[in-house]
């Protein structure tokens, strides 16, 4: 192997090592090869030889370096100069971190497919690679950087093969290698629970103990802290004997949970917006029956019941996949509306439910409750708090759906006894402390024909009832196998009872009909399955390649690559088959469907024992394509085109004879209802290595994660792109993810990350001669300068961004830079100016149709307007601009125009009416998070108090101004508020109106 970096960096040619030079020169090498067949920069080389202290000649040195390099490498690989820098060129057989990624690419694919052992022996080979630390020698802090997570790399990797060896059942033979690594890390938990694992597994449970004692002995003593769940759960779970703990299929521990990176925030961080009803619930099922019992129990425990006044009220509704569990609760829930006064909030939380973790779903539920997305905790336990401060002393019903372990859903129950929680589950959650539990089991005769009576009508069921028992027996009074028999005889009203009885009676022919040949529920699924035409068992097949907890009908025109009528014919018959559930969920006018859990299952199996990997990703490929070409169309509906978006050459999927029009009415419900499936789908381009539709699509969805304040999914996209792009090479998508990650450290006032990244960006968009993603980045690296007072450099940025956005085409960013001068030539008193850019900025956005950017203009209007006492034209410009933000749904827009609003009632005298303007303005900035708005507002009250001569209010409003000012790095703003609040200390009424 040529050129080797898991262990001292070694160059190898023709089987003989080389000398790779001095010091400096294997720096330059390993930077290389970190980096290979992408480009490296100069200035990365400089930092990684000399850090923050290079020497005048650093470049001619680093061409030196690079000289002498190419001497001692061999023809199979060489380095090429290029304008930013030098790009290694080497094949991946020749890189051993390359042939170790890609032998843990290839294990992982055949543990998919079944194939343990030769995945373990794979993983086995890969490790087998590695000499000792990466880069061992190598003396830069960049370098041992990046060979600190080529050893992360290294250490998931070996979890991976101990996890499919224990699954294996070779517990002996890993013992011994787990304690050298123990020795090696020892503060990784994982390792030692797969070593107590496998000693149990051999009989030495006391060892098993012995070695859970010494590890939390150890991380008290060494760094405080107590063993995590993980290894807790197991050492329990080790005491009692747990029987699971022999099943070779269950035998590896369950997954750590993913860990939020606390952070301090100060108070005002907490959310202050109003108060909101959350209603979640799903609809519920028309031809529920043959639960009423279980239905009474459900009302009288949650309403009637006499309980401690400090516990909670908890039912958990177990039993077998297809009992109706889920209908079961959100009948409950709907028909306690109205004793839970304050709203319902609902969660799938199966793995083929949802893959959402706690923490997102608390994100999701605190935004039902009217949190603003950026005033959402980072961490898992600040979002608890918060959420269960939100609840307290709520009439709050919370229905948490498809539950696999109490450990799971201990996040999401409230504190407060006025709340209440139906959770439904498989298994009996017998830890779940307090609950009421309710075990659901097969329907007996009169249940079943009760349910028939439902979906068939009564004087079906009236006319044969010898033959309707029969049927419901012949269905094994399963309710998913009733539906299915239902939804036959409801859609073909010629049928008599008689003749699917007797269709029935044929064990042989069983499966055909609808009917199982026992009572196992894969034989009802597989007998529905084999009903279908060949079209819909296609479908039935493709819709397992959606990750989405649910979808929509076009889905089916993609995935079968035809036109939307046709898929939707073939899409009703799985429904009809009731092997989908058709949901309409409350205020939406189209249909989601969605999979039962088990029923996803069996379609994964006949997916793979169907169809080959090529035609799964093109599958793939077709879906993925339609999501960002219906998300192209959303954004052209909001900004008239193609503007202030970059796109790549991803191959898109139109539907065929349609527009995206035909499907996205109004292009902000659509982002908001089909947002859970956006992210699902990046999510998925990120899993299956497609590079340019993951950055692409996670960049497009911007649209909706900006204005909704969707910051959790919008980091989380774009990180998981970026790292993608950076395996890949993909130049131009890290730019653009730089470019979207900074603009999202803008829009939460992290403006040193901001800043970090939008130069990153630049520089790549100048390597891959972007002259539109350049116009971009330095529109937003203006908006950051301007915030810290760089007023030089700010008008740099813009004047350079205003040429390039003219030169590109892009209408929409060049009145978005137009308005930005015009709000710095107001704060200049250049009013003439101001005016000029703001009528060619407004012409602009009425001709693109983009009514977002519209209202921005308008609401600087306004400012001008009050600035020359034209009060009554800046009132309408207003209006009209609260016209357009409320209609739209934009929080932030909403802020804005309430705070001139309330500045132009100030400019009329009426102050009374300003306060209180001022004051609704300040209740929106909180909502939306906006900090830097919110302390203008605090601001504009606290010279409204002394306007008034209340030097005490005064002080109170201009001083949590200063604070937030300094705490966003906004020195102007700062200085401006501490000068009046020098004011203050005289204590004499001051009049300061600002025209």
């Amino acid at each position: 192997m040529g050129l080797q970096l898991l262990g001292p960096l070694e160059l190898v040619i023709n089987q003989r090592p080389v000398n790779i030079g001095s010091p400096r020169q294997r720096i330059v090498l390993a930077m290389l090869a970190l980096n290979a067949n992408r480009i490296t920069t100069v200035d990365l080389l400089i930092d990684a030889v000399w850090g923050d202290s290079p020497p005048a000649s650093a470049r001619s040195q680093i061409q030196i370096c690079v000289s002498a390099l190419r001497k001692r490498l061999s023809p199979d690989f060489t380095i090429i100069t290029r304008p930013s820098g030098y790009l290694l060129v080497i094949s991946w057989e020749e890189l051993d971190s390359e042939l170790f990624n890609r032998q843990v690419i290839a294990a992982r694919q055949m543990a998919d497919e079944g194939e343990v052992e030769k995945a373990a022996d794979t993983l086995r080979a890969a490790l087998a690679l590695w000499r000792g630390p990466a880069l061992a020698g190598v003396a830069s802090d960049v370098v041992q950087r990046d060979a600190a997570r080529l050893h992360e790399r290294r250490f998931q990797v070996e979890e991976e093969r101990f996890r499919l060896e224990l699954e294996l059942g070779r517990n002996e033979e890993i013992i011994s290698a787990l304690q050298a690594l123990i020795d090696d890390q020892p503060f990784r938990e994982r390792y030692y629970c797969f070593l107590m694992l496998a000693l149990y597994r051999v009989g030495r449970q006391t060892e098993a103990l012995e070695i859970s004692r010494l590890v939390r002995a150890k991380l008290i003593e060494e760094i405080g802290i107590e063993p995590g769940q993980e290894l807790r759960d197991l050492e329990r779970a080790i005491l009692n004997r747990d029987p699971t703990l022999e099943q070779p299929a269950s035998s590896a521990p369950p997954d750590v949970a993913s860990k939020s990176t606390s952070s301090s925030r100060s108070a005002q961080r907490l959310e202050r917006a109003d108060p909101v009803t959350p209603r979640l619930l799903p609809a519920g099922i028309a031809d529920f029956a043959g639960r009423e019992d279980a239905l009474a129990e459900i009302r009288q425990v949650l309403t009637e019941r006499e309980l401690d006044e400090v516990a909670l009220r908890i039912v958990a509704i177990s039993g077998m996949g297809g009992v109706g569990k889920s209908s079961l609760a959100i009948r409950a829930a709907h028909e306690l509306s109205n004793t839970f006064s304050d709203g319902h909030l609902y969660a799938r939380l199966s793995p083929a439910g949802t893959d959402e973790d706690p923490a997102a779903l608390l994100a999701r539920f605190l935004r039902a409750l009217g949190v603003a997305g950026s005033a959402i905790p980072d961490s898992l336990p600040e979002r608890v708090e918060m959420y269960r401060s939100k609840v307290f002393d709520k009439r709050l019903l919370v229905v948490l759906d498809d539950v696999t372990s109490e450990q799971q859903i201990r996040p999401l129950l409230p504190g407060s006894p006025t709340c209440a929680v139906i959770v439904t589950s498989q298994p009996r959650l017998s830890a779940l402390s307090g609950a009421h539990h309710i075990g659901l089991d097969l329907f007996d005769e009169e249940q079943s024909l009760r349910m028939l009576v439902r979906i068939v009508g009564a004087d079906r069921i009236d006319a044969e009832p010898e033959y309707a028992r029969e049927l419901v027996r012949l269905c094994g009074m399963l309710p998913l196998a009733l539906r299915i028999v239902g939804a036959r005889l409801a859609s073909r009203q010629h049928w008599r009872l008689v003749s699917l009885t007797c269709r029935l009676r044929r064990e042989d022919h069983r499966l055909n009909e609808l009917t199982h040949r026992d009572l196992g529920l894969r034989a009802n699924i597989d007998m529905a399955y084999r009903s279908l035409s060949r079209s819909a068992r296609q479908l039935f097949q493709w819709f397992a390649l959606i990750q989405a907890p649910d979808f929509p009908a076009w889905t089916a025109a993609a995935l079968l690559d035809i036109d939307l009528f046709e898929a939707e014919a073939v899409l009703e018959s799985l429904v009809d088959a009731q092997l989908l559930d058709a949901i309409l969920y409350p205020g939406q006018r189209l249909p989601r469907y969605r999979f039962h859990d088990l029923i996803r299952l069996y379609a994964v199996d006949q997916l793979m024992a169907a169809t080959t990997v090529q035609e799964r990703q093109e599958a793939l490929v077709r879906l993925l394509g339609a999501w960002l070409s219906l998300a192209e169309q959303a954004h052209r509906m909001e900004y008239g085109g193609d503007y202030t978006i970059l796109h790549g050459d991803a191959r898109r999927w139109d539907l065929p004879g349609q527009s995206g029009t035909t499907i996205i009415i109004n292009a902000v419900d659509w982002w908001e209802t089909e947002h859970r499936s956006l992210v699902s789908a990046i999510k998925q381009a990120a899993a299956a290595g497609l590079d340019e539709v993951c950055w692409d699509l996670a960049h497009t969805a911007v649209t909706l994660f900006e204005v909704k304040g969707y910051f959790d999914e919008w980091q989380e996209t774009t990180q998981m792109a970026l790292e993608l792009v950076e395996r890949t090479g993909n130049d131009r998508g890290r730019a653009v993810m730089y470019y979207s990650l900074g603009t999202q450290y803008m829009s939460r006032k992290r403006l040193d990350d901001a800043e970090e990244c939008f130069g990153k960006a630049l520089r790549l968009f100048d390597s891959v001669n972007d002259l539109h993603g350049r116009a971009m980045t330095l529109r937003n690296m203006a908006f950051v300068n301007r915030t810290v007072g760089r007023t030089g450099e700010t008008l740099a940025n813009y004047r350079e961004s205003l040429e390039l956005m003219r030169l590109v085409g892009d209408r929409v960013g060049e009145a978005h830079v137009l308005c930005n001068l015009a709000s710095i030539l107001l704060d200049d008193r250049d009013l003439a100016g101001a005016q000029e850019r703001l009528e060619s900025a407004l012409r602009i956005s009425r001709h693109a149709g983009c009514l977002r950017m519209e209202a921005q203009v308008l609401s600087l209007f306004a400012s001008l307007y009050r600035r020359t006492g034209n009060f009554a034209l800046a009132l309408r410009m207003l209006h009209r601009v609260l016209r357009i933000v409320r209609d739209v749904g934009d929080w932030i827009g909403e802020a804005h125009a309430l705070h001139s609003l309330g500045l132009v009632r100030w400019g009329e005298g009426q102050l009374d009416l300003a306060a209180a303007t001022l004051q609704h303005a300040l209740t929106a900035t909180r909502r939306a998070a906006q900090r830097y708005l919110e302390a203008e507002v605090l601001y504009a009250l606290g010279e409204l108090a002394m306007a008034a001569g209340d030097s005490e209010t005064a002080r109170r409003h201009l001083s949590e101004a200063h604070l937030i000012f300094v705490e966003l790095g906004s020195h102007a703003s700062a200085t401006k508020s501490e000068v009046m609040l020098a004011l203050t200390e005289a204590v004499r009424p001051v009049a300061i109106v600002e025209c």
